[in-house]
């Protein structure tokens, strides 16, 4: 399959290129930005060939003008190309609830685009799918930009104040749940406009989860994840920490026994398992879309890698016997483990789900490019 994804560099563009990376059947990936916009030769090139076009591109703040051009402009100029190209990708635009209120600039522009793109498929016999999307939320969102929740979330991770105005309710979905719908729209063939449902629940009781989400964290404890929502809100909030707080040194506790460290406590249950590593050997190279990991070294000395997809930026950490403690791997990062000593490396692994070979969660992107 051959994609092209327009504003594919921003939120939800990034977490659809993470998503194409767990699957198999993507021949290629191409991005357009305003650059591809700018030239009708680059833009002709982008529509070429593509079995599959996801429009994410538009404008949601500006003065109102722009607002209404702003989204419109590419969108006719996406049908423009594909006509001179004689093409017929399937097309899916990730519209808005805003778009139920045309008489807004904003939602007028985002109305406008599914009537230029819906006109594109009734006269050439295009198809095309109109997602109708509610608030997304989802890791390294913009804080203060993207959406409040990711803005509560980096706010709470990092301590930072916060203010809450109003109560009103919300309706969000998970930034990688709403693009594995997208797939799904188009291996079903599903066309016309297609609402997608979310989360409802108060800005109050977001504020209320993350800070006893927060709470928890930081008292040692997993919070419970057995809630697909709260475990996508631990992962948002997970993904706005400092990455020198997910290496923790563990009390050590010691008498004329040896010694013993809590490793995890799980609210949650979860699955927890110890392996043996030999000098220089390394394992993993691969990413999870949920799973929440925890790695501790129990004997020997380790490096952990963590690159985080669609980055160059390699973090790592070095965890030995003798100064007990432990990595937590963040979601949308591919991550790794070697050991790095003399002797054996012995590793005690938890997270929060049991393994299922059916859908494994697991896949395989090396850390060092």
């Amino acid at each position: 399959m051959k994609i092209g994804i327009t504003g594919g560099n921003g939120f939800v563009g990034t977490h659809l290129q993470v998503y194409l990376c767990t699957r198999d059947d993507i021949e290629l990936i191409e991005l357009a930005d305003r650059a591809t916009f700018d030239s009708i030769q680059k833009i002709d090139n982008f529509v070429n060939g593509k079995d599959l076009i996801v429009h994410l591109a538009g404008v949601n703040r500006a003065n109102d003008e722009v607002l209404v051009q702003g989204n419109l402009q590419p969108a006719e100029q996406l049908v423009a190309a594909m006509k001179r190209q004689t093409v017929t990708p399937f097309v899916i635009y990730s519209s808005t609830t805003h778009a139920d209120n045309p008489s807004s600039p904003y939602g007028e522009g985002k109305s406008g685009v599914s009537i230029v793109l819906e006109e594109w498929a009734n006269s050439c016999g295009g198809r095309f799918l109109n997602m109708i999307i509610p608030h997304v939320f989802g890791e390294f969102g913009m804080p203060n930009y993207n959406s409040g929740t990711n803005t509560f979330c980096h706010h709470i991770a990092n301590e930072k104040e916060y203010n809450v105005h109003g109560n009103g309710l919300l309706e969000l979905v998970h930034a990688q749940d709403l693009v594995q719908q997208m797939l799904e729209g188009y291996s079903k063939g599903i066309t016309g406009t297609l609402r997608v449902s979310g989360k409802e629940i108060t800005v109050g009781q977001v504020v209320e989860k993350l800070e006893l989400l927060h709470d928890e964290y930081k008292r040692g404890l997993v919070p419970n994840l057995d809630d697909h929502f709260d475990k996508c809100l631990f992962n948002t909030y997970r993904s706005y920490l400092p990455v020198e707080s997910r290496q923790k040194v563990a009390v050590k506790h010691t008498d004329d026994r040896g010694w013993l460290v809590e490793t995890v406590k799980v609210c949650s249950g979860g699955q927890s398992f110890v392996s043996t590593t030999k000098p220089g050997i390394t394992r993993g190279n691969h990413f999870h879309l949920r799973k929440f990991e925890r790695f501790f070294v129990l004997k020997g000395k380790a490096s952990i890698k963590l690159r985080r997809i669609g980055s160059d930026d390699v973090q790592e950490y070095v965890v030995e016997e003798g100064v007990p403690g432990f990595i937590d791997i963040p979601t949308l990062h591919t991550h790794n483990i070697t050991n790095i000593g003399d002797d054996e490396l012995i590793t005690f692994f938890w997270t929060n789900e049991f393994f299922d070979p059916e859908k494994p969660d697991t896949f395989f992107e090396l850390v060092d490019l």
